[in-house]
């Protein structure tokens, strides 16, 4: 009388990965899902990282007692909001610019020549400072511009 009153609980034993059958053979499931995510994981995190890693051979250089080359100082031409040249701070008639220049260039002839102009300079006298630098020959001129603000900022 015992027995009628205790529910059958033989499906509460089923597990995930083992399954007993009514001849008691064990069924075994490889469970894959903890498997997948760790692949998936992996795939990101090296999806992440690739860009960040650096290509090529790892090579340690050797030292020298020669010093190293410094970087090039660039040449500035400034012309102010009255048209005013300066080139480097001294402040010169249109004319003499390109003269002035060339006598700077003979010990660095690739040293980069920029040019910067106020945003209320005339166009024009921009342009005229441009000319006067290449028609002293120099090939290596730039201007100089401010990052504009984005819309973000």
């Amino acid at each position: 009388m015992l027995a009628a009153c205790i529910p059958n609980l033989s499906f509460i034993s089923t597990t995930l990965s083992t399954v007993r059958n009514s001849k008691t053979k064990i069924v075994s499931d490889i469970n894959v899902t903890s498997l997948l995510d760790i692949a998936f994981v992996l795939l990101i995190v090296f999806i992440i990282a690739a860009p960040f890693m650096r290509s090529g051979v790892k090579v340690d250089l050797p030292g020298t007692i020669a010093p190293q080359p410094q970087p090039q100082r660039a040449i500035v031409v400034t012309v102010s909001r009255t048209g005013e040249a300066f080139v480097d701070g001294e402040r010169l008639p249109l004319g003499d610019i390109g003269a002035k220049i060339s006598s700077k260039l003979k010990n660095a002839p690739n040293q980069p020549v920029l040019i910067e102009g106020d945003t209320r300079t005339e166009y024009g006298k921009v342009v005229a400072v441009m000319d006067m630098v290449r028609l002293a020959g120099i090939q290596n001129v730039g201007l100089l511009l401010e990052p504009m603000a984005t819309k973000n900022d």
